[in-house]
């Protein structure tokens, strides 16, 4: 799945750059580039890229600001969670949100934003 994500933001225009150290991701929009730590695990691998991802969608400028943050973290989640998926995981581990996450390749963090925006949307 990390290939394929990476292939969808090398067709949208971005490169993908690796480093040792420092932040999990960043977006850096003046090279329209997402730089990657390399080493880590593919679930935080695959989430970071999609959060950046959602930061270079939305052409956003560098550095942490809450509502960026929030809306590169939904993004993400809409990305990488399918309602199919997650029910399919749900039926089988039960509200448990490390298993859920686990079965579907992704962090606690991302599934959490993902039941987040699910469940507002349900109200």
């Amino acid at each position: 799945m990390i290939d394929a994500l990476i292939q969808e933001a090398e067709c949208r225009g971005y490169r993908i750059r690796w480093h040792r150290g420092g932040p999990n991701a960043a977006w850096i929009p003046t090279q329209r580039a997402i730089t990657v730590q390399d080493g880590m695990d593919d679930a935080t691998t695959l989430c970071a890229l999609a959060h950046e991802l959602g930061h270079a969608h939305y052409n956003d400028p560098p550095g942490h600001h809450g509502m960026r943050e929030i809306r590169a973290d939904r993004f993400a989640a809409k990305l990488l969670v399918s309602p199919t998926e997650y029910a399919a995981a749900e039926a089988l581990f039960g509200p448990q949100p490390a298993l859920i996450a686990n079965e579907l390749g992704v962090t606690v963090k991302v599934l959490k934003t993902w039941t987040s925006i699910y469940e507002r949307n349900a109200a």
